[in-house]
């Protein structure tokens, strides 16, 4: 029984730290996709989370129908906060697929980026509006609540381990 405690301990350990290593690289809420017309456009941003003040890399991917990169777009789009355009980016052209904007968010809350993808194919404006949410200090709190919670769990089994020495089982000798 001990030595079985022992080989799942590191597997248990392993995806308390996997898990957290992942949810501090990979929130949920930072990226996100959607399929308009003959394209998919994926969001997302570095740092993971937006925070107030800081530039934000937000990261673009346009891919066709075979999920391949868009040689050349031209996309545009538009930043609102409350329903109140904040900032704008007029259509422009773009290569490999890509398209990195940096911007500085000045308020805390939930901002709607609008963008108008111009279908060559078509010839109209393909236009969705992603969610992002920009947090104040969310960053650092998260961080710091990840490191706590993969601390506790060390701790409790650690305790199990040396409570295990201290309180097992004693053997009688006759």
């Amino acid at each position: 029984m001990r030595k079985r405690f022992f080989i799942f301990l590191p597997i248990y350990l392993g995806f308390f730290v996997v898990l957290g290593v992942y949810e501090v690289n990979h929130p949920p809420f930072s990226t996100d996709s959607t399929r308009i017309g003959d394209y998919e456009i994926k969001i997302e941003t570095t740092p993971p989370v937006p925070e107030v003040g800081k530039i934000t890399t937000i990261h673009f991917l346009v891919l066709d129908e075979n999920e391949n990169p868009v040689d050349n777009f031209r996309m545009g789009a538009k930043i609102y906060y409350n329903d109140d355009i904040v900032s704008s980016f007029p259509s422009s052209d773009h290569s490999s697929g890509k398209w990195d904007l940096d911007y500085t968010f000045k308020e805390s809350g939930n901002h709607v980026i609008r963008v108008d993808l111009v279908d060559f194919k078509n010839g109209g404006i393909l236009s969705y509006a992603f969610n992002m949410s920009v947090l104040n200090f969310y960053m650092n709190m998260f961080t710091y609540l990840i490191i706590a919670g993969l601390a506790g769990a060390g701790g409790i089994i650690l305790a199990i381990i040396i409570f295990q020495k201290k309180v097992g089982p004693k053997k009688n000798r006759m």
